[in-house]
């Protein structure tokens, strides 16, 4: 009987441990899966980013290809709007965005939504994206289409650089212009300068408080961030701040002081964004620098009616040196 005893209580020693072994185990693979899938989607979307020029450079209209004048192709860098009604597209007022930043409010320079997954006008898709899988947040500066800048002609925040120095004050004659090198202020886990993050929501839950988070009604992804993304609650139940759904610069990932906060976040930092732009304008440096630096082109200076696309990446430094001395 002893023997027997000592033996079941083994037994289940070894079963109890297996099993926390197996939770982790299980646990860990997600959480692998997740950044992967979320490393993915980061990559692709830079290439959006480096690609602006070709994918803008037509439009597509009733099945009729309509080239672009080369005054008004986008430079590279550029990333989509955020989609709002969880559609996976971008449609009707979602085709423009802006959230123009405001000198002491966390709220702006930014702007957020689900992530769109396909482009169908510009034959363009994110693989292995599905709407309403991602949340999407991204710096104000750096969207396609924004009503806040330059107004009648590309809008958008032109010149987009390294060094990201303003454009001339839009036509409206707000929001003024940003120092020289003020980079994207976005946060992850109290680092900065993100121009991009990429969210995965993690399971619903009920917090501390009572609040439920119920994702069966989709209707406007700012209106609904709190059923998406978490609020911050301690080991004691008590809340911190709201979290990712405040609407705030500042975002969470993997807090294990703070239980609540399931959500994962993956992001695209000013430096990683200024490497692959300068990675493509060195691989077109011979072409790039025999354009007449008066030519209507993004690679030139930027001027409100002759220049409008233009990001003066001409004359900006790569590796030590003015990319066209």
């Amino acid at each position: 009987m002893i023997m027997l005893v000592l033996m079941l209580l083994g037994a289940a020693a070894y079963f109890g441990n297996y099993a926390k072994n197996y939770s982790f185990f299980h646990r860990q693979t997600e959480s692998i899966q997740t950044l992967s899938e979320l490393n993915s989607i980061k990559q692709q979307l830079l290439t959006y980013a480096v690609f602006q020029p070709e994918i803008f450079q037509s439009e597509l209209v009733s099945n009729t290809v309509t080239n672009i004048p080369v005054a008004d192709i986008p430079s590279p860098g550029y990333f989509p709007c955020p989609d709002i009604d969880g559609d996976g597209s971008l449609t009707g007022g979602e085709t423009q965005c802006g959230n123009p930043r405001v000198v002491g409010d966390d709220s702006t320079g930014f702007d957020y939504g689900f992530l769109p997954v396909s482009f169908k006008t510009r034959n363009f898709f994110l693989k292995d994206a599905s709407p309403r899988q991602f949340y999407y947040v991204v710096a104000d500066r750096f969207v396609n289409s924004s009503g806040s800048y330059n107004n009648t002609s590309t809008h958008r925040y032109a010149p987009l650089n390294s060094t990201l120095t303003p454009a001339e004050a839009p036509d409206s004659g707000t929001p003024i212009g940003l120092p020289n090198n003020t980079p994207p202020w976005l946060q992850i886990n109290g680092a900065g300068q993100y121009v991009v993050l990429i969210i995965v929501p993690g399971a619903p839950q009920v917090f501390p408080d009572g609040t439920v988070q119920d994702r069966t009604n989709v209707t406007d992804a700012k209106a609904r961030i709190g059923d998406f993304l978490d609020m911050r609650f301690d080991t004691s139940g008590v809340k911190v701040d709201d979290g990712n759904a405040a609407g705030t610069r500042f975002f969470y990932t993997g807090q294990q002081m703070y239980p609540t906060v399931n959500d994962v976040v993956v992001g695209i930092t000013f430096d990683e964004w200024k490497k692959a732009m300068e990675a493509r304008i060195k691989a077109q440096k011979s072409f790039l620098c025999d354009l007449s630096p008066t030519s209507q082109h993004w690679f030139n200076d930027y001027d409100a009616i002759g220049n409008p696309s233009g990001s003066q990446w001409r004359e900006q430094i790569i590796d030590g040196q003015v990319v066209c001395p």
